[in-house]
């Protein structure tokens, strides 16, 4: 990563096993992690401190991806922080939770396909720092 502060990047996810992982990698290259289990907390963390980008399951209890995206980009200056979305259904994913008449919010850049590779992440998360579209990633 080049010199300056850590970019923040807020991991929304309820599976723990998926989440934690994923924290330690983007850890260990020198990204600032913060993990929310679920969107209300998720959307409760963005508020306090807005991240650079953030990770967002679509399949979650409480709130799911599309409602949380939604949420997020109301708070003010979130409208632009990128959002990746995680999902076994891709770029397919708005249309499985019977939201397709519902446009997808324009900060979200992409989504990757669970379980996802450290290496396409990591890729991913930078194209997506740098402001750039992620094509469908498996």
């Amino acid at each position: 990563m080049a010199d300056g502060p850590a970019k923040h990047i807020l991991i929304i996810d309820d599976d723990e096993d998926f989440r934690d992982p994923i924290e330690i990698v983007l850890g260990s290259r020198g990204y600032r992690v913060r993990c929310a289990s679920n969107g209300d907390q998720g959307v409760r963390m963005a508020a306090e401190e807005p991240p650079d980008l953030i990770l967002l399951d679509f399949l979650m209890p409480v709130k799911n991806g599309l409602e949380t995206s939604l949420e997020l980009q109301e708070l003010p200056g979130m409208g632009r922080v990128p959002i990746l979305g995680l999902t076994a259904f891709g770029d397919r994913a708005i249309d499985f939770y019977g939201e397709g008449s519902v446009p997808a919010p324009a900060n979200i850049r992409g989504y990757l396909e669970k379980p996802v590779e450290f290496d396409v992440l990591l890729e991913r998360v930078a194209l997506a720092l740098a402001g750039r579209e992620i094509e469908r990633a498996s």
